[in-house]
């Protein structure tokens, strides 16, 4: 429901977003050059990657390390897929983003790219996805790159212990885009310990560098671009809702997807249709909104599995049919920051006295591991110059961290242009052996 309210929506964001059209024929530049707008529709079809629709995908499930909740009953055990050649080949590990689960979007792409590139690929949910949390984090209280790191990685052990006998494997390699990228990046520098696998390549896909500067940004374009905040978020998508209804005539029936939206794009003519009260920043703000609802989740989850009392009081049992509304208002309300702050950096000063909230909050980005990052000629990664989760001067840092080892497109947003035909190529071609 989330993602169509999200391409609906960003009807409000095209009234005045810069169009740069191309037509039917593309010239092979990734075409939506607004930072938000290419966000939230993604890659237009002309300029995606040639992927398979089916490939052999198997479903697994691992015991998880807690009992889990009664309100949780239907996220019982820890969830991945394989897609595994049936020769002897590399293996992927890869790691979703923030609040995403195996089998999303992005990641169902990423594993037919690779898969059809000769890759067996296991796809792992991110930490701050619900049943990655409660079944598989040690602590219920992700977002410590370093501790997630550790949950990863027992994943990883497990998963592969799942599919070995069925899988012929050459060599390891690990990735994954947005936070799964920085979790990618720990992993490796993990598994230089571990050697559990001796991972060969690391490929990272818009990474955050520092993670609470990151959410900050993200925490914030909820605040900026929608009107009363997180109270005015209601009405914001009701405007966006009556919008959609009163300009689309459809005629062969609506598809909320990349495609649509893009022709709305591209089409769109603010001197004939006139321009909307939010503007160019209703992309924005439903990123905001977007991201907010996906941390309220891991505020709400992450209390009632760790105990913390922070908005559920200690000693609460629900039960599977709870009324949950007074919660949901609560958690909607804590911006991530916040989270960190009042839930993660009590818990991280209790288990690991002396550190301060500078030293754990530096602990959560790639400066902890830059020389790793700096000395692995097998790190890649991948970004835009108009990437939306970075702070002034990280994209600079990045860059001179790793020289030739990172790849900057012009456009694309936050992971809009990540299945795209030259961002699909890099990856193959680094996984490869290619630079």
């Amino acid at each position: 429901m989330l993602k169509q309210l999200i391409a609906i929506g960003l009807w409000v964001a095209l009234c005045s977003v810069e169009v740069f059209a191309t037509g039917d024929k593309p010239n092979g530049d990734y075409p939506i050059k607004d930072r938000f707008a290419a966000t939230v529709i993604g890659t237009p079809k002309y300029y995606k990657a040639d992927l398979p629709a089916e490939i052999p995908v198997k479903k697994y499930a691992l015991p998880g390390l807690h009992s889990v909740p009664k309100l949780f009953w239907y996220s019982k055990n820890l969830h991945f897929s394989a897609a595994l050649q049936e020769g002897r080949a590399p293996l992927v590990f890869n790691i979703a983003g923030t609040g995403a689960g195996y089998k999303s979007i992005k990641m169902q792409a990423l594993q037919k790219a690779l898969y059809q590139a000769g890759f067996h690929v296991i796809n792992l949910s991110s930490p701050t996805y619900l049943n990655f949390l409660i079944n598989a984090s040690q602590s219920n209280l992700p977002g410590f790159l370093p501790e997630d790191a550790e949950d990863i990685y027992r994943v990883m052990e497990l998963a592969y212990q799942k599919v070995e006998a069925d899988a012929d494997v050459s060599e390891f390699h690990v990735m994954g885009y947005s936070l799964g990228a920085a979790h990618a990046a720990f992993v490796a520098k993990l598994d230089q310990t571990r050697k559990t696998f001796n991972l060969q390549k690391v490929y990272m896909i818009n990474p955050p560098v520092d993670l609470y500067n990151s959410v900050s940004i993200l925490d914030q374009l909820l605040v900026d671009n929608v009107e009363g905040g997180i109270e005015g978020v209601g009405t914001f998508l009701d405007k966006t809702l009556n919008r959609l209804a009163a300009s689309y005539e459809p005629k062969e029936g609506m598809h909320f997807d990349g495609d649509f939206l893009y022709g709305a794009y591209s089409s769109w003519d603010p001197s004939k249709r006139g321009v909307g009260p939010e503007g160019r920043n209703g992309a924005a703000a439903l990123i905001g909104t977007s991201f907010r609802m996906s941390s309220a989740n891991v505020v709400f989850a992450a209390d009632l599995m760790s105990h913390t009392g922070y908005i559920i009081p200690p000693g609460t049992e629900f039960g599977r049919r709870e009324r949950l509304d007074y919660y949901a208002k609560a958690s909607h309300v804590v911006k991530f920051t916040e989270y960190v702050d009042h839930m993660v950096i009590p818990y991280l000063q209790k288990k690991y006295p002396g550190k301060s909230r500078k030293q754990l909050l530096g602990e959560a980005s790639l400066h902890h591991i830059e020389d790793f990052l700096a000395g692995n000629a097998q790190v890649r990664v991948v970004t835009n110059r108009d990437e939306i989760i970075l702070a002034p001067g990280e994209l600079e840092y990045m860059e001179g961290l790793l020289g030739d080892r990172i790849k900057v497109f012009d456009h694309g947003g936050h992971c809009g242009n990540i299945d795209s035909k030259e961002n699909v190529a890099d990856m193959v071609a680094f996984l490869k052996g290619g630079q």
